[in-house]
């Protein structure tokens, strides 16, 4: 917006200039050189607000968060096989959940088509398993009597992630089962 008046000050590339209103307004400067105290007409310099470099920031962050998310939940970390009389490979990624199930044994194949495991934690995903092999008759009371231990065997696990089963152990604790966990190779975990 175009505007004249008397020049009260300059810097750089502002002119800052009182209007015949009595109206402060900074100027940018233009071709024809200004003199304090002379009239100057030239364009209104506009401020950016500050809300829109927040706004700019703030959409950036969420940019970064859910490409992050989303390589997350497309990289493939590691595998996780379950042995409860029936045994199942699950493949973990890096938000720790389920993408992939198989079947290993002829039980294993049964419980993949009895229970979803897709997109579960590797938390939720156990809880479920232990379940359907109770329901199942997989495991029970006479196995826990004898100590039988539910083995899980971590694979590929190229970073080391520290695998996290501690609700699942209290949960088959309370069934009378304990749980080995071999991460790597590693000894076990009790």
């Amino acid at each position: 917006m175009q505007k004249s008046g008397k020049v009260i000050n300059i810097e750089k590339d502002k002119i800052y200039i009182i209007t015949s209103n009595n109206e402060f307004v900074t100027l940018t400067k233009n071709t024809a050189e200004p003199i304090v105290g002379e009239l100057y007409e030239g364009e209104e310099l506009k401020k950016t607000a500050t809300w829109k470099y927040l706004l700019s920031v703030v959409c950036i962050i969420l940019l970064f968060f859910s490409l992050r998310k989303l390589y997350l939940d497309n990289k493939y970390n590691y595998s996780v096989i379950v042995d409860m009389n029936c045994s199942l490979k699950m493949d973990v990624n890096g938000s720790n959940k389920i993408t992939k199930v198989e079947g290993i044994s002829s039980g294993g194949y049964k419980m993949k088509q009895l229970v979803s495991l897709d997109h579960k934690t590797l938390d939720e995903a156990l809880h479920l398993i232990l379940d359907e092999s109770i329901k199942q008759k997989y495991l029970t009371k006479a196995n826990s009597d004898d100590g039988f231990k539910i083995s899980i065997f971590v694979t590929g696990n190229k970073n080391k992630i520290p695998i996290n089963i501690t609700e699942f152990n209290r949960y088959a604790e309370t069934h009378d089962f304990n749980v080995i966990l071999n991460n790597n190779g590693q000894a076990p975990i009790n």
